[in-house]
């Protein structure tokens, strides 16, 4: 699928780039004749001034980020019932395991070993020929990240089901939404000379639900005790909720919306591995922080999480 999605984007932008040409190549006579602002549309994005850097303009921002250490020092309000209390603990230690942003630029640079000619040598009467070669960047060459965006602010959670049991660990549901961005790059190169390059911006939003039990624990080896926390996912899925393509370099409209396929495909891709092993990943990077889980036994009692739900 995909070596045939790569295909048909090659033939579109090669169609795109010779139109272009034939409106941005008019005759210098025309040009002197012509005193108005000019028409011709902006080419600046589809080649790369230096194919050997990465823009930073064109990599994941790594999130900004200031957490609390520990559960304790999370802020509460103290009006907060059971469902705000325990979003504000689930939105801490979900940004706390906020899974890095995601760049794959293993397909970028991408050189070949080609022909460049003979080296004639002469050995008495005898010619002998070598042939040179030469390394060129060469082929189809594409890089694509997938970052956060602004999860400090934009992330939501939202406490769908809670419940406390007489005995037992407390049983909560739990929806996650997050606003991804994403940016792709394909530039087409023959024998050291760079055909045409496109990039690609789209937005996402993706939906993570996750259900878990939470043990709560006194740990009496400390005056006064501390209230442990000891949650385990029991379930969880992640889909893909809202999807668009923003833009195509200078391109916009259907031919936007065809290239995007290709940066939808990455993110599908990045999507169904992360499902395949989502409830031990969640559950690892729990135990991680397992030590920060902790209330002191006088906070606890001043909370309302104690209370049973009516």
């Amino acid at each position: 699928m995909f070596q045939s999605l790569r295909t048909r984007i090659h033939f579109a932008a090669f169609l795109a780039l010779t139109l272009a040409i034939g409106l941005v190549q008019p005759c210098k006579s025309c040009m002197a004749q012509d005193s108005g602002e000019s028409t011709m549309p902006d080419m600046s994005d589809f080649f790369d001034t230096d194919p050997d850097l990465i823009p930073e303009t064109e990599r994941p921002t790594p999130p900004a980020l200031h957490l609390p250490e520990s559960m304790n020092e999370v802020p509460v309000p103290v009006s907060a019932d059971e469902k705000q209390e325990l979003s504000a603990w689930v939105r801490w230690l979900v940004l706390r395991n906020l899974p890095p942003n995601f760049e794959d630029n293993r397909k970028w640079g991408r050189k070949k070993e080609v022909f460049d000619g003979l080296i004639l040598r002469r050995e008495g009467w005898r010619l002998e020929t070598k042939r040179k070669k030469k390394t060129v960047n060469q082929g189809t060459w594409s890089r694509y990240y997938i970052e956060f965006v602004e999860p400090a602010t934009k992330l939501e959670i939202h406490i769908q089901h809670i419940e406390f049991p007489t005995k037992g660990p407390i049983r909560v549901v739990t929806q996650v939404v997050a606003p991804l961005k994403l940016f792709g790059r394909v530039s087409q190169w023959q024998r050291d000379v760079q055909v045409v390059s496109i990039s690609t911006n789209a937005n996402a939003t993706i939906e993570m639900n996750v259900a878990c039990e939470i043990n709560v624990i006194l740990n009496p080896l400390k005056i006064p005790p501390d209230v442990e926390f000891q949650p385990k996912v029991t379930e969880a899925s992640v889909s893909l909720r809202e999807f668009q393509v923003e833009s195509i370099s200078q391109i916009h409209g259907p031919l936007a919306e065809f290239l995007g396929q290709g940066i939808r495909a990455v993110l599908d891709d990045r999507l169904n591995d992360y499902r395949e092993k989502l409830v031990q990943k969640m559950n690892q990077e729990i135990g991680k922080q397992q030590g920060r889980l902790k209330l002191s036994i006088q906070d606890w009692l001043q909370t309302s999480v104690q209370k049973k739900t009516p």
